[in-house]
């Protein structure tokens, strides 16, 4: 009896079951663009999510472990070996780990978006960006399940639950656009130079170290402080811990550049994509 090959990552099998109808054949003429997109996205998102943790005992529940683990490693780290002086530490930490790994999670895994998922890059009429916007999706998911978490910590020391989190779903679309931007770079460019994926391994890494997950944006020396104002995730990280952690309002001029940025690097990302395509799909 022939085995199923099992997927390296939810996105891998990615896929309809008849690879004999086009992507476009599910819908009826009647849909309309926009709708039909948001309906493959929405369908292509379920799949990757149930797929993730297909015959899994934990499920979901999984999804928690590597947030987990670090935070109790952080914790044990700068809480008692080298103490950062910190209140409320853990909740201090959770509440820029959780967005930092859906941020990291995405690009670690942009690089093989478009390789693992030749097939259906090369289906008629289906746009491979939509993969890309997938994976962003299905990690904010996991994202907004570990959330309850953060609230049982801030709760638990006496952390108010504010107003504030009426940003989220601003905070939210920024980092979507600049995970997105950033993501099609990567994928596209992964296809013709295999380095690309090894240089973001690398890159994330000292972006963790040169990002306030783990310290105080405060006590940043003035001289390179700089550094943080032109980085858009540190503006991210330090917007999710104030609505959070301390329950006000982010900066305001910061989000603004954030954002400003994250267009940027969307729009240079889809030029990418659109001038790389044909040569992508011939690739792969």
């Amino acid at each position: 009896m022939q085995t199923r090959k099992q997927p390296m990552a939810g996105l891998d099998l990615l896929q309809f079951s008849n690879p004999n109808i086009s992507v476009s054949d599910r819908y009826t003429s009647s849909v309309s663009p926009v709708t039909y997109k948001f309906d493959l996205i929405w369908h292509l998102v379920k799949r990757d999510f149930s797929l993730r943790f297909k015959r899994s005992t934990l499920g979901v529940l999984w999804s928690l472990v590597l947030p987990l683990a670090q935070l109790l490693v952080l914790v044990f780290l700068f809480n008692k070996v080298v103490p950062l002086k910190i209140d409320d530490y853990p909740a201090f930490v959770f509440s820029a780990l959780l967005p930092w790994t859906w941020f990291s999670s995405c690009l670690s895994a942009a690089g093989s978006l478009f390789i693992n998922n030749r097939d259906l890059v090369r289906r008629p009429n289906f746009e491979p960006y939509i993969i890309v916007i997938v994976n962003a999706v299905s990690n904010l998911l996991i994202y907004l399940v570990a959330l309850p978490i953060l609230f049982a910590l801030l709760v638990l020391d006496g952390r108010a639950i504010t107003s504030m989190l009426i940003i989220l779903p601003l905070l939210s679309l920024i980092q979507g656009i600049l995970t997105v931007g950033l993501g099609l770079i990567i994928a596209t460019l992964n296809v013709f130079y295999r380095d690309v994926q090894q240089i973001v391994s690398v890159a994330i890494m000292l972006l963790f170290y040169m990002t306030p997950v783990f310290y105080s944006s405060d006590s940043v020396s003035e001289n390179y402080r700089f550094i943080y104002t032109l980085n858009p995730v540190s503006t991210l990280i330090q917007s999710y811990r104030s609505i959070f952690f301390y329950g006000s309002a982010p900066d305001w001029e910061l989000l603004l550049v954030a954002g400003i940025s994250s267009l940027i690097c969307c729009a240079i990302g889809h030029l990418i994509y659109k001038r790389n395509l044909h040569n992508v799909i011939d690739e792969i």
